[in-house]
């Protein structure tokens, strides 16, 4: 664990010096969100950067400062890299959602909007769900392949699909039964299935991707 540990707080001070380059998605993703779609959207939308940047802004940092060859000076196992990074990938989807959730309410009292709290809270917990199955998803190409177009497309695939996501909201039809569903949805359920979900496809992603690693010559 303490080697974990470790391998996350790398992890985080690689970001630091990137972490201004966050801006230019962060922008367009969240101002679009916010204006055409609601206050509702910034959550999943703010959380959505845990997928469609953080990732590929992690390994460009390891292949750009050799940080492989750290990790291994350091004594921490190629197992513990697979762990840890999916350990900051989670950090980040955490701590995006939760800024999501703060400004959401703020938005709406800016912009007069209604704001309820049930229908947030199920958002936010079909939000981890889907952006967790996405981290999933991806991560085992991260560990599995060089740097290339693959990365790339996968990025994409992500934010396309958020994309489709975000654009049935923008019908209003969809946006008023979702709106309904979400209030009458029992957000406790919601909750344990979010991070069942979770925790299913993290632990054989995890699994996977210590595999695909493992083979890598690095």
């Amino acid at each position: 664990m303490r080697a974990i540990a470790r391998f996350v707080g790398l992890d985080l001070r690689s970001m630091r010096p990137n972490a201004k380059y966050m801006i230019i998605p962060a922008v367009v993703v969240v101002v679009p969100a916010l204006l055409f779609l609601g206050p509702y959207m910034l959550i999943p939308a703010i959380a959505g950067l845990a997928v469609v940047s953080a990732p590929s802004s992690l390994f460009a940092n390891d292949e750009v400062g050799r940080l492989d060859t750290l990790y291994t000076a350091l004594g921490i196992r190629r197992r513990q890299v697979v762990v840890g990074r999916y350990a900051t990938c989670l950090l980040l989807l955490i701590a995006l959602t939760i800024a999501g959730v703060l400004l959401a309410p703020v938005a709406a009292l800016v912009l007069g909007a209604a704001f309820d709290w049930a229908i947030a809270a199920a958002l936010t917990a079909g939000s981890v769900a889907l952006i967790g199955t996405f981290l999933a998803a991806g991560l085992p190409a991260y560990f599995g392949l060089d740097p290339g177009p693959v990365r790339v497309v996968a990025s994409l695939l992500h934010a396309i699909t958020l994309t489709v996501v975000f654009l049935g909201w923008a019908i209003p039809d969809v946006r008023a039964a979702l709106l309904s569903w979400l209030g009458d949805a029992n957000v406790a359920w919601l909750t344990v299935a979010a991070f069942a979900i979770l925790g299913v496809l993290g632990a054989a992603s995890t699994a996977l991707s210590t595999r695909l690693y493992a083979q890598r010559d690095l």
